[in-house]
């Protein structure tokens, strides 16, 4: 995956790509959250992962980051956790989700967390994707 494509991609599961008749708008990450349809899609969580490994040379070279990138990562990580992980969150709080799901989905997002920060602040390909690597 070319870095132009895992940005295009990457917008698709944040929910942010302006195309919203493209399939992945409706099921990608975030996506299939809202509506939730009872189950997670393990495979917008390894697109997300391919994603941020497509991009990982481009962010790591320090200097400015697209913007785009940042703020799809960021709208995944926070809007995943309140809209499924907070008790308060619209799946919690209307029991459409369960715990075995919070605590999967919970996982995945503490690994794309974990990736990014890698990838912004360690010099060490070999850490950035550890966890992913590590959890699979």
């Amino acid at each position: 995956m070319t870095p132009s494509e895992a940005k295009v991609l990457l917008s698709y599961h944040s929910g942010r790509n302006a195309d919203i008749d493209h399939p992945k708008w409706e099921t990608g990450f975030l996506g299939s959250l809202r509506p939730f349809r009872g189950y997670l899609l393990p495979e917008n969580f390894h697109e997300v992962m391919a994603c941020l490994r497509a991009l990982a040379p481009e962010i790591s070279q320090g200097g400015t980051i697209d913007r785009e990138v940042v703020n799809d990562v960021v709208g995944i990580l926070h809007l995943g956790r309140s809209w499924a992980i907070h008790p308060d969150g619209m799946l919690q709080r209307n029991n459409l989700i369960s715990e075995a799901d919070v605590a999967r989905l919970e996982d995945w997002l503490d690994t794309i967390s974990y990736s990014f920060m890698m990838v912004l602040d360690s010099d060490d390909p070999e850490e950035w994707f550890s966890q992913y690597e590590d959890g699979k």
